[in-house]
This record gives structure tokens, sequence and C-alpha cells, in this order.
């Protein structure tokens, strides 16, 4: 699909904006949960964490897909 660069109201534009807060926030958290647990390797209290982004990530997937697959088109 194509957004048009020249406006940030394209109605496929607004269509992907969910799905890019869910990649990204499903990205942060991976990398939090990460962070947490190589601050403390040995504390197997933080690995859950890490399993829980991950199926988070795997739910976003899709998401991040579509916006991935977004093109930017028009504008001068």
């Amino acid at each position: 699909m194509a957004v048009a660069e020249d406006t940030l109201s394209d109605p496929t534009w607004d269509r992907f904006k969910p799905d890019a807060a869910r990649a990204i926030r499903a990205t942060q958290g991976f990398e939090d949960a990460v962070a947490r647990t190589l601050d403390r390797p040995f504390d197997t209290g933080t690995y859950g964490g890490v399993e829980t982004a991950i199926a988070e990530l795997r739910a976003a997937a899709p998401a991040a897909m579509r916006v991935a697959g977004m093109q930017v088109s028009g504008g001068a």
C-alpha cells in the first residue's frame, strides 16, 4: 500500500499507526526484558520477562510486516 508523503491525514497512514505502535512497543519490551536479564543473568526471575517479550514479538510480527510493506508515494 502507498502512503502519500505530503499528508499525515492520509487514510492509509491512519490504518498503519496502530500496527506501527504495536511493533514498536513489542520491540521496546523485548529490549527492556533482555537488558534486565543481562543485568542479572543468574536471577531466574528475569527469564519470564524475556519469554513474555518473545511471545509479544511473535504476536506483533504480522503488524510489523504490514508496516514494513508500506511504501511512501507522491509528494513533490
